[in-house]
């Protein structure tokens, strides 16, 4: 191999924390070959996807430009062969709300739409979400689940963690299941060359629908609080987001948002620093969410 076919398959990025590692870098005959596993902290191995459900879910794209990628499994990680090397998440941190998110987002809401059409077969792994099963730590336990967790317990107030815990059990306990994705989150989304390429599979499992609509949209209003801005151009994300789903949240809107917040806390602070004053930020914006 001489030193410019190495520099070529070297990675061309590699980022993560200790719940999920991802690299990226050109694919061996064109388009870029992501690779995701477990990080070495994270309390569980991907979700196993039944075969029956590889060809189906791949072909749920149709004829469109948005596709979702099963991925391939790779070890104790997944491949995935798409047309881009960013993701939405990377896209919108940079460059803020535009009329190009918005047309992913549309098309991440079709997406899911589809997805939750598709009868479940059997050998879905689990009827909760990962993330959720991550979050239980915090809110469905009275056992002490460390400092980070009782810094918010006692920055939001007894009443408020009550809502926040009820509103979690509500979820979990919600037994009206589709086919979920589970974690479809603005990392996953990879911005491709047509459309948007929605990497899938590695949370599967059933779930309410609003659990991943919820998901998308709660990572959405966190990302609004904390880049800021022009509120009528992220609210338009959330609107194509509901257009391509062909429904919205509804009055659940905040406990979605204030759940996938929660979550993002709990896994900054398990799986990357615990950092007293991020959680004390983080409590005033869920107070927020909480009360309205």
């Amino acid at each position: 191999m001489t030193p410019a076919e190495a520099g070529a398959r070297s990675p061309v990025r590699s980022y993560g924390t200790g719940l999920l590692r991802t690299t990226v870098r050109p694919g061996p005959e064109g388009g870029w070959l992501w690779r995701r596993q477990p990080g070495p902290q994270a309390p569980r191995a991907f979700a196993a996807v039944p075969a029956a459900l590889t060809g189906p879910i791949a072909d749920l794209g149709g004829n469109g430009p948005d596709r979702l990628v099963p991925g391939r499994e790779d070890g104790a990680g997944r491949r995935y062969l798409v047309t881009g090397e960013e993701s939405l998440a990377a896209r919108l941190l940079r460059d803020g709300p535009t009329a190009e998110a918005e047309t992913a987002l549309q098309g991440v809401g079709t997406l899911l739409a589809r997805l939750h059409r598709l009868p479940p077969p059997v050998g879905v792994p689990s009827d909760r979400q990962a993330g959720l099963d991550r979050l239980a730590h915090w809110l469905s336990r009275e056992a002490d689940a460390g400092p980070a967790r009782e810094l918010l317990r006692t920055s939001l107030g007894e009443d408020r963690w009550g809502v926040l815990r009820a509103w979690y059990s509500e979820t979990v306990a919600d037994t009206r299941h589709v086919l979920s994705h589970g974690g479809p989150s603005l990392g996953a989304a990879v911005m491709g060359t047509a459309g948007v390429e929605l990497l899938t599979g590695e949370d599967l499992c059933l779930a309410p629908w609003y659990a991943d609509l919820g998901w998308v949209a709660g990572e959405l209003v966190e990302l609004a609080w904390q880049q800021g801005g022009d509120h009528t151009r992220w609210q338009a994300l959330l609107t194509a987001l509901y257009t391509g789903y062909g429904r919205d949240l509804g009055a659940r809107w905040n406990r979605a948002a204030a759940l996938r917040t929660a979550l993002h806390l709990y896994d900054f602070s398990s799986y990357v620093a615990w950092r007293p004053q991020q959680v004390r930020r983080y409590a005033g914006f869920l107070s927020f969410l909480i009360d309205l």
